[in-house]
């Protein structure tokens, strides 16, 4: 579907932002982050953060215990297998105890707020602001240090054993050390909003644009390997890819689904999704799962073939969250916050958490 126009997500209560010059675009009220756990998923919006369980979509819990009208929510929480890490829109990042909601620490350092999902890593919290830092925080609150990039940090830093990799809306992907000083850094043709994937090894990053290209970069240079544009038909890529079997999965914000070879960026095979895709992919057995701007949510083979599809009433603005056995989407602007599927596309609950 073609447009003249890119979306923005807009995450601040009663306000709106643009991305200055990287893009401009229609304004939309916050949408939910979700995360989720074996047993809990987690859910960011509005004035609290809200602990539901997995299998009945009940409340369980919810941050902050009153409401504050200081305090808004909306990016995606991380979530282990004991804790919550999140960060609202006053400039504030909590980690929760994930069975009670009961906050451990606040880190309120940062000179903007949190859309972007953090990473967690031997204990160490690296948390991406939009003040454009990335902030790596250790496991009692302390700040460790702060890498700067020019503009909005909407994606979640990539870790390994040996580097963090930085997908920034300056149109840079960053390579940083452990103590966070610069390797290198590569410009591509737009803003980076999803999260860049790395290949089993390490040695190769893909990452798209919203400049309407998807590229291929030596890890230890930030070289490119390779740069697809599908004969610049390619539209903006929003969210973040999946690397599955050697072959690379994304979607442009036309609807448009690819498979390519990792290697060298090979066709493997092309297909026309209906509706915008926003938002990323998530694997399952088998395949993966996306949802579309306009409320559908649709498994995909990794053949391309269809697995099942629902369609609900509202707009969907992220990826959907899965564990083992049960997948999650947030929708706004319909008749429930929050729903739960199995993973063969059955629906198992619907709600709205109530503080």
């Amino acid at each position: 579907m073609k447009k003249t126009h890119f979306l923005i997500i807009v995450v601040m209560l009663g306000l709106s932002f643009v991305l200055s010059s990287c893009v401009s675009g229609p304004r939309v009220t916050g949408t939910p982050g979700i995360s989720l756990s074996d047993e809990t998923v987690v859910v960011a919006y509005g004035p609290f953060v809200f602990g539901l369980d997995v299998e009945s979509g009940s409340d369980v819990w919810h941050f902050p215990e009153k409401r504050d009208n200081k305090i808004v929510f909306y990016g995606k929480p991380l979530v282990t297998d004991s804790f919550v890490y999140v960060g609202d829109m006053a400039n504030n990042f909590y980690k929760l105890d994930i069975a009670t909601g009961d906050v451990k620490w606040t880190f309120s350092e940062a000179k903007g707020y949190y859309v972007g999902q953090a990473a967690e890593v031997d204990g160490i919290v690296y948390a991406p602001s939009n003040d454009g830092n990335l902030y790596a925080i250790s496991d009692d609150g302390a700040l460790l240090w702060t890498f700067e990039t020019g503009h909005y940090i909407w994606a979640q830093p990539q870790v390994t054993d040996d580097a963090i990799y930085v997908a920034s809306m300056d149109h840079n992907i960053y390579a940083l050390t452990k103590d966070g000083e610069e390797l290198w850094s590569t410009e591509l043709a737009g803003a980076l909003v999803g999260a860049p994937v790395l290949d089993e090894d390490g040695s190769m990053i893909f990452v798209g644009s919203v400049g309407k290209e998807m590229v291929a970069l030596d890890t230890s240079t930030g070289e490119r390997l390779w740069t697809f544009n599908a004969n610049e038909s390619l539209d903006s890529v929003w969210g973040n890819p999946l690397l599955i079997d050697e072959v690379l999965y994304f979607a442009d914000l036309s609807g448009q689904l690819y498979a390519l070879n990792a290697a060298d960026a090979e066709s493997v095979w092309q297909s026309n999704i209906s509706g915008s895709i926003v938002s990323g992919l998530t694997k399952i057995d088998d395949g993966f799962v996306l949802a579309t701007q306009e409320g559908t949510v649709k498994a995909v083979g990794l053949d391309g073939s269809p697995k099942w599809e629902s369609t609900l009433d509202g707009e969907i603005y992220s990826e959907p969250a899965v564990n083992g056995d049960v997948l999650v989407v947030g929708t706004i602007e319909g008749e429930n916050l929050v729903y739960g599927y199995n993973l063969t596309g059955s629906q198992l609950w619907s709600t709205t958490p109530e503080d």
